[in-house]
């Protein structure tokens, strides 16, 4: 797990938060998604506890040893090339099936830490209709 998590950690240390809406949730828009996901990484605890709401793409990203892990992402451009930015995602033991690899989906769920990684414990996934941006800066 250690080398996959680091990997896209590091592509989102690499890589103003986003609007609170009236119902107290943080929406990460497209505009300043990077800056906005940044942000949160480098004030984790002003943000832990909160509940995040942005849409992107969910991956399942299958991992040699057996364990597969699910991040709502979405791509930027860095020194290095494409880079995927976003959050691991933990989903609710409740969410029998959950979206297909790559489905556009709009995630929302409250940020936490989760052994030393910080990550999003789903409230909802919801699989959009219309596609948005896959990049964004």
């Amino acid at each position: 797990m250690g080398k996959i998590v680091g990997v896209f950690a590091l592509a989102v240390i690499l890589a103003g938060c986003g609007n609170r809406s009236d119902d107290n949730i943080l929406v990460i828009g497209d505009r300043f998604f990077v800056q906005q996901v940044h942000d949160i990484f480098l004030n984790t605890s002003q943000f832990l506890g909160w509940t995040i709401q942005y849409e992107g793409i969910f991956r399942i990203i299958h991992w040699s040893h057996g364990d597969d892990f699910h991040v709502v992402m979405r791509y930027t451009i860095s020194c290095c090339g494409e880079v995927p930015i976003g959050f691991f995602i933990l989903l609710p033991d409740s969410l029998s099936l959950f979206p297909p690899d790559h489905a556009w989906v709009k995630l929302t769920g409250v940020l936490e830490e989760y052994n030393d990684f910080l990550v999003i414990r789903a409230t909802s996934l919801i699989e959009m209709e219309e596609r948005g941006s896959d990049f964004v800066h």
